[in-house]
């Protein structure tokens, strides 16, 4: 029997064993500057920490993965629009291949979608996003304030017209920034 998995919010207590698992999920990956730990840490002291939206899976009290949704806005002024930023998902080396990634990202996307959120914005790879609806960012008049690869920009509305008439570029949470 397989053991039972458990994904739910972060505990306070769970902020070093968080970091060491962001730390392992990356350790390898070549894309990475390996301070995702880092940025974790920085967004969950800043104002765009939701806490109910940095989930951590375990399995017998061993932790597994996390994923991190922080506030974002599009555009600015009285017409700026919430939405979510996804970043990191981890999963450590051990479990990675086997589904948990995309048990994190549902469980994050139902709980955004019961908190009121509109949509989420990603930083992520092509080939993994899109089977969650996905869609690459430069379909909508929305643009990033920094350059990364139009492959790897997305967007989800996770409820129908969510970004019907939104514009402008995504303001990040300074801690996002500064990783």
């Amino acid at each position: 029997m397989s053991p039972t998995l458990v994904i739910r919010a972060e505990r306070p207590e769970d902020a070093p064993v968080i970091a060491e698992l962001v730390s392992r999920a990356y350790g390898a990956v070549p894309y990475s500057d390996h301070r995702e730990h880092l940025m974790v840490a920085r967004l969950r002291e800043s104002s765009a920490f939701v806490p109910e939206l940095s989930l951590l899976a375990e399995a017998e009290g061993a932790a597994l993965g996390h994923i991190m949704l922080t506030r974002a806005t599009i555009g600015c002024g009285q017409s700026a629009t919430i939405t979510l930023a996804l970043a990191p998902l981890s999963v450590v080396p051990e479990a990675q291949g086997k589904g948990l990634g995309k048990r994190l990202v549902a469980a994050a996307h139902r709980r955004a979608t019961d908190l009121g959120f509109e949509s989420i914005v990603l930083v992520g790879l092509p080939d993994y996003y899109p089977q969650f609806g996905y869609e690459r960012l430069s379909a909508y008049p929305i643009t990033l304030p920094f350059h990364a690869p139009e492959a790897n920009c997305m967007i989800l509305p996770l409820t129908p017209n969510a970004l019907d008439g939104v514009t402008g570029q995504v303001k990040y949470a300074e801690a996002w920034l500064d990783h």
